[in-house]
């Protein structure tokens, strides 16, 4: 299992033009493989870049520097689906000279909310190790109620190919009273399909959860490690699942029904 780390970005940043020296506590996500991926506010301020958002950081530009989202969405408006793409490993060429070669993301937003969750890797192959899941939100919740339930309509992300068919839809139901997270999500074909299985709604609103499974083309997998996050009074909601093989992982988010 690779390493799974949740980040609550609340330290300071220092610089000179580029970098904000705003504490930001407000931002938590995570990624299945720090090593390639980390998440936190972002730092940068300049071009489209703000400091102080839901962030990312990549092994190619440096893990620890991170950009905001909203800023990326500058270089690559999201698509009929809602997926923002930037292949800059295949067609670096068409990249500014600062962002030639940083890979190939596929990333999405929940609704209108600085909250975010994609897929990463240097060549666009989910079945290579660099393939790293994640989310990224800010205004983070830091409680939950302990009674009543909400539904979320969530969209996966896996290997997505620009296609609709590509990404997975379904359900996750959030009893607060009990403090569980349930449900799954599959594609079209239904050629793939991640269940999260009992997950733990933690008092601090994150979630934790180890018995996930699920199917991609026949292939069985189980054992998922999941993490997620609620943000915006429980309004939205964002995490990953991290099963033992890269190309198995999936982020995914969504907003209460």
């Amino acid at each position: 299992m690779k390493k799974l780390q949740l980040v609550s970005a609340m330290t300071f940043a220092f610089g000179a033009l580029t970098l904000s020296n705003a504490t930001n506590a407000a931002v938590v996500g995570a990624s299945s493989n720090t090593s390639h991926v980390q998440i936190a506010a972002s730092e940068v301020n300049g071009g489209p870049h703000t400091s102080g958002l839901a962030g990312i950081s990549i092994e190619a530009t440096g893990l620890g520097t991170e950009v905001d989202f909203q800023g990326l969405t500058a270089y690559s408006p999201a698509d009929t689906n809602g997926v923002n793409q930037l292949n800059y490993a295949y067609d670096s060429e068409e990249a500014p000279a600062t962002h030639a070669s940083l890979g190939v993301f596929n990333f999405a937003q929940v609704g209108t909310s600085d909250v975010w969750f994609g897929e990463w890797s240097k060549t666009g192959d989910n079945t290579a190790t660099s393939h790293t899941v994640y989310y990224s939100g800010a205004n983070a919740d830091t409680s939950v109620p302990t009674s009543g339930t909400a539904t979320y309509a969530v969209v996966g992300i896996n290997n997505y190919d620009g296609t609709a068919a590509s990404l997975l839809n379904g359900t996750f139901t959030a009893d607060f009273g009990a403090a569980t997270l349930t449900g799954g999500m599959s594609n079209s074909s239904l050629t793939k399909g991640v269940n999260i299985g009992t997950a733990n709604i933690n008092s601090d609103a994150s979630v934790t959860g180890s018995n996930a499974y699920g199917a991609f083309n026949g292939t069985t997998v189980t054992g998922g490690t999941v993490s997620a996050q609620f943000y915006n009074g429980q309004a939205d909601l964002a995490g990953l699942v991290d099963f033992a093989g890269t190309q198995y992982d999936t982020a995914f988010g969504g907003s209460k029904d």
